[in-house]
């Protein structure tokens, strides 16, 4: 499993490459589907590889709302969702959305591009993200267009750095 330590997103400038990671592609490590598995991998091979992992202050409330969510209708306590927030977010850093993020977010395309989207897209972009880790197909749309790389592990492989 990923280191459990919050890294400040600062401290990621001296990665050679740095992964963001979106909700879609974080909540995964704590709700058991299909690509979990492979993603839990690529981001063990990342981290191997001295890629620093890399999200948003708004994945910290994405995922933790819809864990918060999944508690209600599964029945699960406090305890359980708080240990399933930390295993989600373990070893990623988090990035504020700070100004420089909300003035990207305001202007960036594409133009049908979702808020939430914006922000998660201005932030990859501001912390010069090599990739972007996303389940969303909105989003990664957004973010091929702006040039990111995206990928959404569920093969039998691993991609490369």
């Amino acid at each position: 499993m990923v280191s459990t330590a919050r890294p400040c997103w600062t401290d990621t400038t001296a990665f050679d490459v740095r992964v963001y990671a979106d909700s879609s592609a974080l909540i995964k490590r704590s709700i058991e589907e299909p690509e979990s598995e492979r993603l839990e991998a690529t981001l063990e091979a990342y981290v191997a590889a001295d890629a620093a992992i890399v999200s948003s202050s708004l994945a910290w409330i994405e995922v933790s709302r819809g864990l918060r969510t999944l508690r209600d209708v599964a029945r699960f306590d406090e305890a359980a969702t708080l240990d399933a927030l930390g295993a989600a977010l373990s070893g990623v850093a988090e990035r504020p959305i700070s100004d420089d993020v909300v003035a990207l977010a305001r202007r960036i395309g594409p133009p049908r591009l979702r808020t939430l989207d914006a922000i998660h897209l201005a932030t990859a972009i501001l912390v010069d993200a090599d990739l972007m880790l996303t389940y969303d197909n909105r989003l990664a749309a957004a973010a091929r267009f702006n040039g990111l790389v995206v990928v959404a592990p569920s093969g039998p492989a691993t991609p490369e750095l």
